[in-house]
This record gives C-alpha cells, sequence and structure tokens, in this order.
C-alpha cells in the first residue's frame, strides 16, 4: 500500500509542478525561484499541496494570471498557481432571487464572459475590470473595481468563499455564516489560504449606451460636468493623454471621457463587428509597443509621439449602443503593452472639487517636468469614481456605503525613466493631503513610509484582519514576508 501510495504521489507532483523553476509577473517587474511550483487542476491536488507544505515548513503564496505589479506572488517557499482551476457552475439562487455563477480560482474573465453570455438566459456582470485575461481569484483579492459609479470593488459582488486553509480543510465563508470574517474572505491578499471557488451574483445581459468625447480640459470643469456624470450615468471613466493637443500647451489639451448608460434600445454593432474592432485593437497595441518602447529609450521624442498615437488612434468621438461586457471591456490588447501601473484612492468631497485639483495638478506637473526635459508619463492617467468599500482591507473603506473615492492611475511604458520618482511624489501628496491608501495589486511598495503609513491609516481593521488570519493560519503558512 506504501509503495502504491508513493507512486500516486510522485505522478501528483509530476503533474502539479511540471519541473518549473522560475517565476515572473506579466509585467516583468517581479521574479522568484520557488522551492516548487505547482499547478493544482482539483481541490485534492490543493489539500495534497497544503499538506506537503505543514510537512516540510514551506510557506505558500498563489498567483493566477500574474497580473499584479506587487510582490503579492513572490516567495522562495511553495508557489501554487490557480488558472488549471477553471470550472464554471451557473444556478438561480431562489432566496435571494438572482442568478449566481460559482467559478474555481483559475477562471478567466474572457472565460466567464463567453459561459454567461451563451446562457439562456444570458446573464452578465454589472461591472468589471477592462481586463479580460485576469482570473475571478485575483480581481477578488485584490480588490480590483470598474468604473459603474453606483458600487464597490468588485469583491463586494461575492456571496460566498471556498478556501483551503493551513489545516488542509475546505472552510466555507459568507456573511451568514460570520459577516467578519467574510468582510476579511473578500479581500484576502492570498493571506487566508488557497481560494477554490467563489460565487458571484450577476444578472440579466443588458446593453449600454458607450459615448466617447474629447471636452477641453477647462471646459469640462467649468460646466461641472464630472459631478454631473457622476449622478446621471452608469459608469464613467475619464483618461488624460499626455500632450494631446497642437501647440504643447496645457491649457489647450482634453480629456478622454468616456460615459456609459443602461438602454432598452438594441445594439448598433453586431459580435462580428466587436470582434473585428477586437482584433483591429490588439494588432494596434502590438504595433504601438515598439513605439512606446522607443519613447521609453527616446525620451525627448515622447510630446511628439503621444500626440500623434493620441490623434490617429484615441480622438474620434462617438456613439454606439453594444452588450454590457462589450461595453466595460471596451479596450482589447492591453497585453501586449508591458507598463508600470500605480493606483492611489481617496475620498471625494460633496463637490468633487479634490478630484478636478489633483487631475490638474498631475497635468501641471507633466509640463513643468517637461520643461526639464523628463517626461515620466507616456500612456495615461485614468481616474474613477466608486461608492466606498466595507471590505477590511479595502484602500476604499468608509463607514458611509454612499459615500464616493476617486481611483488615480498613472501608468507609463516599462522602462520609462522618471516614472518611479513621478509616482512616489503624486502617492505622498495624496498620502498627506488625504490619508489615500494604494491599490493592492499594482505598484506601491516602492513609495517611502508606505508600511507605517498604511498601517496608521487601516489601524483597527488590520487587527480585525489579523484576528481572522491568525484563526485559519495560525503558524503563517501563507505569510510569506
Amino acid at each position: 500500500m506504501a509503495l502504491v501510495k508513493d507512486a500516486f504521489t510522485k505522478v501528483i507532483s509530476n503533474i502539479e509542478h511540471l519541473g518549473e523553476k522560475d517565476w515572473h509577473n506579466w509585467a516583468e517587474n517581479q521574479k522568484c525561484s520557488p522551492d516548487e511550483i505547482f499547478r493544482p487542476v482539483n481541490l485534492h491536488d490543493l489539500i495534497t499541496i497544503v499538506k506537503k507544505a505543514k510537512e516540510n515548513k514551506k510557506k505558500i503564496r498563489c498567483a493566477a494570471a500574474g497580473h499584479s505589479w506587487s510582490s503579492l506572488s513572490v516567495t522562495n517557499g511553495y508557489l501554487v498557481i490557480v488558472t488549471n482551476l477553471n470550472d464554471i457552475e451557473i444556478q438561480y439562487n431562489e432566496k435571494l432571487k438572482t442568478w449566481t455563477v460559482t467559478t474555481e480560482a483559475g477562471v478567466y474573465l474572457k472565460d466567464l464572459n463567453d459561459k454567461l453570455r451563451k446562457h439562456n438566459p444570458p446573464l452578465a456582470f454589472d461591472s468589471s475590470t477592462v481586463l479580460t485575461t485576469v482570473t475571478t481569484s485575483g480581481v477578488v483579492s485584490t480588490g480590483s473595481h470598474g468604473m459603474k459609479v453606483g458600487t464597490s470593488n468588485l469583491s463586494e459582488k461575492v456571496i460566498s468563499f471556498q478556501i483551503v486553509t493551513s489545516d488542509g480543510k475546505l472552510h466555507e465563508f459568507s456573511d451568514e455564516i460570520d459577516p467578519v470574517e467574510m468582510s476579511a474572505a473578500r479581500i484576502s491578499l492570498g493571506l487566508l489560504g488557497i481560494i477554490y471557488k467563489l460565487t458571484f451574483k450577476v444578472e440579466p445581459m443588458f446593453n449600454m449606451i458607450e459615448k466617447d468625447s474629447f471636452p477641453n480640459l477647462s471646459d469640462y470643469w467649468k460646466a461641472k460636468n464630472l459631478k454631473n456624470d457622476v449622478l446621471t450615468c452608469d459608469s464613467i471613466e475619464i483618461l488624460y493623454w499626455p500632450f494631446n493637443t497642437a501647440g504643447l500647451k496645457e491649457k489647450n489639451d482634453k480629456l478622454w471621457v468616456k460615459t456609459y448608460k443602461r438602454t432598452d434600445k438594441k445594439v448598433t454593432e453586431s459580435q462580428l463587428e466587436v470582434k473585428a474592432a477586437s482584433a483591429f485593437q490588439s494588432f494596434g497595441l502590438k504595433f504601438g509597443e515598439h513605439l512606446y518602447e522607443y519613447m521609453a529609450k527616446n525620451p525627448e521624442c515622447t510630446p511628439f509621439m503621444t500626440n500623434l498615437l493620441f490623434n490617429i488612434g484615441v480622438n474620434h468621438e462617438r456613439e454606439r449602443i453594444l452588450q454590457a461586457p462589450d461595453a466595460i471591456h471596451y479596450q482589447s490588447g492591453i497585453d501586449y503593452l508591458l507598463c508600470m501601473e500605480q493606483e492611489i484612492s481617496f475620498k471625494v468631497n460633496h463637490d468633487f472639487s479634490n478630484c478636478i485639483e489633483e487631475v490638474n495638478h498631475i497635468i501641471k506637473r507633466v509640463y513643468e517636468l517637461a520643461a526639464i526635459n523628463k517626461y515620466p508619463l507616456n500612456i495615461t492617467v485614468e481616474f474613477r469614481i466608486n461608492k466606498a468599500s466595507q471590505c477590511l482591507l479595502a484602500p476604499t473603506y468608509d463607514k458611509d456605503p454612499n459615500a464616493n473615492y476617486c481611483s488615480i492611475t498613472v501608468l507609463s511604458v516599462n522602462g520609462t525613466k522618471d516614472y518611479l520618482d513621478f509616482s512616489i511624489e503624486l502617492a505622498e501628496r495624496w498620502m498627506k493631503k488625504y490619508n489615500a491608501l494604494p491599490h493592492w495589486g499594482k505598484l506601491w511598495e516602492h513609495i517611502p513610509g508606505i508600511i507605517p503609513h498604511i498601517r496608521n491609516t487601516i489601524g483597527k481593521r488590520l487587527n480585525e484582519f489579523e484576528k481572522v488570519r491568525a484563526k485559519y493560519d495560525p503558524d503563517k503558512c501563507f505569510f510569506d514576508n
């Protein structure tokens, strides 16, 4: 019997890690060489890996698609890559009177969207990340969010988790079982254990009017359009593309405003047209990658190149009606453009003036730095407004669930000189002014003093989370620091 057991264990081990030695994330800024890399395919595998780690006194960290810029998955112990856990189950929840979808941890959003769209009746999320090449467990564990103004992060949409904890057993988390533990599980950063399954609320498929406009920066602010758009639109995303108008003068620059409203009207583009446009976008970004690499090596050409790219590929006003997933995931081919991305969130004041002030500050600094031949921004500044979160570790946590939070993202291509200094400057400003907090999945560990700032700002909530973590992982098996 022992020989049979040993042989079975060896087969499982070979399936799990396939001799992999090294791992790096998508952006290639995080790398590690774990003792072993595992790719589980079922619950039995997860339990086996945890028990093996306990026996060998190894730490465990998890990875999915690798789209986190922070060191959440870096380990010298065991790295568990969950992308082979890809089962999807759709059910109608009679108690909640809504459709739900249960996914294993490694399900990609693109595959989930396809499954929901093909269901009878067709279903959809009301909000999601733009990127579809990420997994359900990845976006939830890091507190990722979309651009819907009336909701918070995607973690809030989860109604239950199944997690393999350090005792090698499967535990369920939900608000009904324990709301505090569920709040910890919703944004856990992989510290409670390995997520096996998670269940979301979804709704019948719906259509959205997507409108792209490019107002002059000052005109948009003067007309109080930001507050009006937040109050009247289903979703809104505003982007600033550096040096986007002729003359390279700050006062001439435009914003790229994307607004979305639900509608009962029929779509104006077929699925064939949507897929063709998506393929064209991917091709454009694959080609654009080389231009951005050139920009990073020759920063003095940044104003000319970003102006050219904006006017060729972006600056086209339009209005169309799309199915929800096509509207939400409006940009394809993002994976081709390796970039650096920092996102910081702070509470919005009553008239949205602090959002306007901070976006204006960024643009002013871009031009001030250009005057001394520094070009730290070459992709975009993106900001979105969401409701506050009730998750313990959410950077947008607030006692008032109706409070608005602004999340500002600054993106530049890998290798851009002065980007890190620029991102630190902005982060320090917002930390000081607003007690702002970072998005856990993006760049933040390079910011001086960020750890004590996080501890001081989160305070009691961090203690509550720690109690839950210690209950399910008393030996810190999943805490590799």
